[in-house]
């Protein structure tokens, strides 16, 4: 009798053991999946995003314009999680990198803006403040110190998820 009372205690916490077990493995083989998935789908929109480039032009000597189209099949939004640097040689030719914050409105120095988004030249009606498929983004960008006269530079913008766009400009 005592033998059996022993074994059933260690059939018991045989089977506890196990199913403790298994839902721990459960519960990481799940947590492993939606990882997977989420890489995935990381990926998906990576390569659904694509930043047609444009044109850059300088407006003054502080002011630059920076044109791009969405060549991509995803929407582009979150202009405050887009990185903008600017590689520009100043008037004393002093070699300048920048990395230029997003505002909302007239951009202060060295901060730029989304100065408007078209679709074939029209200002877009449909999803405002979102770049779809097709639309062109104007950026503009207020440089501090001002770029030197007959140099060369460069602006790249890059996405929130890591796509980005060189452009390579002239003052």
């Amino acid at each position: 009798m005592e033998t059996a009372i022993v074994s059933l205690i260690c059939i018991a916490l045989i089977v506890f053991g196990g199913m403790t077990m298994s839902q721990g493995f459960l519960t990481s083989v799940d947590s492993t999946s939606a990882g997977l998935e989420e890489i995935s789908n990381r990926g998906e929109d990576i390569m659904r995003t694509e930043l047609a480039t444009g044109n850059a032009t300088m407006q003054s000597a502080t002011q630059l314009q920076v044109n791009l189209e969405n060549g991509g099949q995803t929407k582009l939004a979150s202009f405050d999680k887009w990185d903008l640097i600017i590689q520009y040689y100043d008037t004393t030719q002093s070699y300048q990198v920048v990395w230029l914050p997003y505002t909302e409105g007239t951009p202060g120095t060295n901060e730029w803006t989304v100065a408007g988004i078209y679709l074939n030249g029209q200002p877009e009606a449909f999803e405002p403040d979102i770049f779809n498929p097709k639309e062109e983004l104007r950026i503009e960008a207020n440089l501090s110190p001002p770029v030197g006269d007959n140099t060369t530079n460069l602006v790249v913008i890059s996405t929130p998820n890591g796509i980005p766009a060189s452009i390579p400009f002239e003052n």
